[in-house]
């Protein structure tokens, strides 16, 4: 069995989901280093002193940031010196880590491969860094250029849970995300629309900031676990998924509902050059009629066949990095 060593940040439960999902098919030897995993201490009392001075007199608010940034760049290059060697080094999202480390693992690993989260074009500083890997992913097929080993690979589902899961059905709408001024009206104006089809939801909007609800959109500051977000997809009849202007891939809802045979309501058009696109599944904004919303809640979902299903499982896509 391959040797593989996964580099990522330690976000949203999603590293520890991996590692169930690899020990649940079998795979004991991955092994993980995630982007600032020790907690930053000052070298000593004088840096310390230093930034208490730039802080309240110079107004510096930089300074500590810097210091911070400088301590996880150098705790990467160690561990990255201190490697051994690997069958398979898989880097996801690329922009988080220098050039100067990803020169360094290259000469970890007899292949070295990229996964990008993200449109290119919201982080164009990893152009630059594309060229240390042998191949380079992304899930925005506007991203490809083959010539360049920049290949397409969508998201997936976790498939270490076989079971049918049945719940009580709460909910025709459910919507988990982050605050984004630029798609907040849209979300409201949205909301407006499944309250006019008496529809019910569930909208929950991640943000630092402590705010009232605003209609049907219930703001939040806790990250929602993984369980609790699944609990609440399979008492919904349909998710919602609105997409960012910069990139047309697909988030990890449009796979969440295809595992738990969940419909769809979205703005990302481009869901129709997939193959499990089915038009009784996934209603596109501005595209489907709005007073047909109820109407497409209230049809049987369409089931999808389980050889395309499979094509976007998490066992697919890590096995597709590591072939």
């Amino acid at each position: 069995m391959k040797r593989v060593l996964v580099i990522m940040h330690n976000y949203a439960e999603i590293p520890d989901l991996m590692k169930k999902n690899l020990d649940y098919l079998g795979y004991n030897d991955v092994n993980f280093i995630f982007y600032s995993e020790e907690k930053f201490r000052y070298k000593n009392i004088l840096q310390k002193l230093n930034n208490l001075f730039r802080k309240v007199f110079l107004k510096d608010k930089r300074f500590k940031e810097n210091l911070r940034m400088e301590f996880i760049e150098n705790t990467l290059i160690q561990k990255a010196q201190n490697l051994s060697q690997h069958d398979v080094i898989i880097v996801m999202n690329t922009d988080f880590f220098s050039e100067n480390f990803l020169q360094i693992i290259k000469t970890k690993t007899k292949k070295l491969v990229g996964n990008h989260w993200d449109g290119l074009s919201r982080t164009p500083e990893i152009y630059s860094k594309i060229v240390f890997f042998d191949q380079f992913y992304v899930f925005d097929k506007e991203d490809v250029d083959e010539e360049k080993n920049i290949f397409f690979l969508t998201n997936f589902f976790f498939d270490f849970d076989k079971n049918e899961v049945l719940a009580e059905l709460k909910n025709d709408i459910y919507y988990l995300g982050t605050y984004v001024k630029e798609r907040f009206s849209t979300l409201k104006k949205i909301a407006e629309t499944f309250t006019r089809n008496q529809l019910t939801q569930k909208i929950l909007l991640f943000t630092w900031e402590k705010r009232a609800a605003e209609g049907s959109v219930n703001f939040i500051n806790q990250f929602v676990s993984y369980e609790t977000n699944i609990k609440n997809v399979v008492e919904s009849k349909a998710l919602l998924d609105l997409k960012l202007r910069e990139h047309n891939g697909l988030s990890f809802r449009f796979f969440e509902a295809l595992k738990y045979e969940k419909k769809i309501i979205t703005d990302n058009s481009d869901i129709k050059n997939y193959d499990f696109y089915k038009k009784e599944n996934i209603f596109i904004i501005n595209e489907d009629q709005d007073d047909q919303l109820k109407n497409f809640i209230e049809i049987p979902y369409h089931k999808i066949d389980p050889s395309i299903k499979n094509k976007y499982s998490f066992k697919t896509w890590f096995e597709t990095l590591i072939s």
